[in-house]
């Protein structure tokens, strides 16, 4: 596994690579980085080009000047794909980095190839009661501190990618032209009628719920994950 540093104009982005194959690009979730993909880079690289990305703002990648938002890190993506000079990639998006490809996706449909998003939510209140209440608690306390403090002012725009950034819109998803599969758990934090509603939305898209996990189902079932994933990046056929 080799590590990059990709110079853009507003600071750095960090990420992994290893693999050889068609590229895959691997979108993190809030507040983490690109090692929650553990589980997925021996696995996958056997197939594939794997880039893990520190998105802007997380793990090592510079947070950059201005305010934190999905357009912002769309275009740090393209930069992504301009640095290996690739055309367009498959993406694996956690969580916020499934918000995110579900964006990109519908931003730069050409740029997809496959998509897969785990726990994704494209509006706020496709989150459950309790996990929306702890986004707006935190953001409320960081907006406090972040008076007194620069990194908890840079950390609420982090928390604020789950909030007010998150502004998909039905037109949206319905713009996504890729073969898009969409996973939650059976016990995930999103709501399981908003995770169909993802997949009615998006025209060529397959829905699968993994029983009996929760919204980190690729660390905690992650055999099952890898197998059903990997079958659908590489299946040329698409079942809708």
């Amino acid at each position: 596994m080799k590590s990059i540093t990709i110079n853009t104009e507003d600071g750095n982005l960090y990420c992994t690579v290893s693999g050889v194959g068609d590229p895959l690009l691997l979108l993190h979730g809030n507040e983490e980085d690109h090692q929650i993909f553990e589980h997925q880079f021996s696995h996958f690289s056997k197939h594939f080009q794997v880039v893990a990305l520190d998105t802007r703002g997380h793990g090592r990648s510079d947070h950059g000047k201005g305010v934190l938002t999905f357009q912002k890190i769309a275009r740090d993506i393209l930069a992504v794909l301009r640095y290996f000079n690739l055309s367009a990639v498959n993406i694996i998006g956690f969580s916020d980095g499934g918000n995110l490809a579900l964006y990109f996706g519908s931003h730069y449909p050409k740029k997809v190839i496959k998509l897969i998003v785990i726990g994704a939510n494209y509006k706020v209140n496709g989150l459950k009661k309790d996990a929306l209440a702890e986004v707006k608690r935190e953001y409320v306390l960081l907006t406090v501190l972040g008076v007194f403090f620069l990194k908890a002012a840079k950390k609420r725009q982090i928390i604020d990618l789950m909030w007010h950034q998150l502004n998909l819109s039905s037109a949206d998803l319905a713009a996504i032209e890729s073969p898009t599969l969409i996973v939650a758990g059976e016990n995930d934090v999103i709501e399981e009628s908003h995770t169909k509603k993802i997949h009615k939305l998006i025209a060529k898209s397959e829905l699968v719920i993994v029983p009996k996990a929760s919204h980190f189902l690729m660390v905690e079932k992650y055999k099952e994950f890898n197998q059903f994933a990997t079958k659908f990046l590489l299946n040329n056929s698409f079942s809708s």
